[in-house]
């Protein structure tokens, strides 16, 4: 005859053991329908709450408080919820990413993150940047079912290390510079000027004071003020004045309509500014000259990295109420939980289906 006995934990939170007493043999455990996994410290249910709670924004630290356990441990009860998500996910469907660097502490410590372009997710996140980065970004959907040699493009800022490093990581992929980062170092090379010039003498101080973002500004932006200003300062012969116009014939590229259009358009306003004598914009039109390829793939797909800069915001934010961490791999859990778009309804529904 085969007695059974259940033996139950003092721990609330663990699951109760059923334990078999077979004739002429040890005690067996079997699996309850509330485990997770074999031999889980938490219940399906504890599991769940505790994820929900932490896509809810609520931080591991007040998690950890609420239900009276080490946050170590908590962090690596999310751990464990997100890897076995991402491996429910997959990630051969994104044939468009984007790739970029934010800062995870002070100094040149940064992480770099791939995302689904078309998906609006986070689909890999390593740390530190550099020519290495796109590799080992690869690597992680590689090992949940995705493969780089499916993705057809990739959107980047215009650092040379990661332009080097997509072309061998995603040797097929067409590599996009997104629009943003192209206006960037026109932009900042405007204002460059404008600085340098107003401290080259006293008149041009007097007529430069306080005109910062009458020349950042797009002309349909400008206010009616500083729209007169700007009409007014460009009769008085300013290199600031000469500068904005570039920056203006860099920004006409884009209403180009077809990439042979927007090629000749850009060869001009690039031929224009290195044969000017405005120095600051010189630097600009080698660095955009030398992405010419880069560019012109945006009238391809016009992809764009503005989900990325507004996913970086969101990452920002939460490295900040968390008061930063040292710990690069509960960072990595956190962007997961928030911005991967992952399923835990697997886990939701074993936690809810057995209490």
């Amino acid at each position: 005859m085969v007695k059974s006995r259940l033996t139950v934990s003092r721990d609330r939170r663990a699951p109760p053991r059923a334990a078999r007493r077979l004739p002429r043999a040890r005690a067996r455990t079997v699996r309850t329908p509330w485990e997770l996994r074999p031999d889980p410290h938490f219940t399906a249910l504890f599991e769940a709450q505790v994820v929900v709670m932490a896509m809810s924004g609520v931080a591991v630290t007040e998690i950890a408080r609420r239900v009276r356990e080490p946050d170590s441990r908590i962090w690596d009860m999310l751990g464990r919820a997100v890897d076995e998500a991402r491996e429910g996910a997959g990630c051969s469907g994104a044939p468009r990413v984007g790739v970029d660097d934010t800062a995870r502490a002070r100094g040149q410590r940064h992480i770099s993150v791939m995302a689904d372009v078309d998906g609006r997710r986070v689909v890999a996140v390593t740390e530190g940047g550099g020519k290495g980065a796109p590799a080992r970004l690869c690597d992680q959907p590689g090992a949940h079912g995705g493969d780089r040699s499916a993705v057809a493009e990739v959107t980047r800022d215009m650092a040379s290390s990661y332009s080097l490093g997509c072309a061998e990581a995603m040797p097929s992929a067409a590599q996009t510079v997104d629009r943003f980062h192209v206006m960037r170092p026109p932009s900042k090379a405007l204002d460059k000027m404008r600085c340098a010039e107003a401290k080259s003498c006293e008149e041009k101080g007097r007529l430069l004071r306080g005109t910062k973002y009458v020349w950042l500004k797009r002309p349909e932006n400008l206010t009616e003020r500083q729209a007169e200003k700007r009409a007014s300062l460009a009769s008085e012969h300013l290199l600031t004045a000469r500068a904005c116009a570039m920056v203006e014939a860099v920004r006409a590229v884009y209403s180009c309509a077809a990439r042979e259009e927007a090629a000749a358009e850009l060869d001009w306003a690039v031929s224009w500014i290195m044969h000017s004598n405005v120095p600051e914009m010189k630097k600009a039109a080698r660095s955009i000259r030398d992405e010419r390829e880069g560019v012109l793939n945006w009238f391809s797909a016009r992809s764009s990295n503005g989900f990325l800069e507004g996913m970086n915001s969101i990452i920002q934010s939460l490295k900040r109420a968390s008061r930063g961490f040292g710990n690069v791999g509960y960072f990595t859990t956190m962007i997961f939980l928030r911005l991967g778009r992952l399923d835990f309804s697997a886990q939701m529904a074993s936690g809810c289906a057995t209490h």
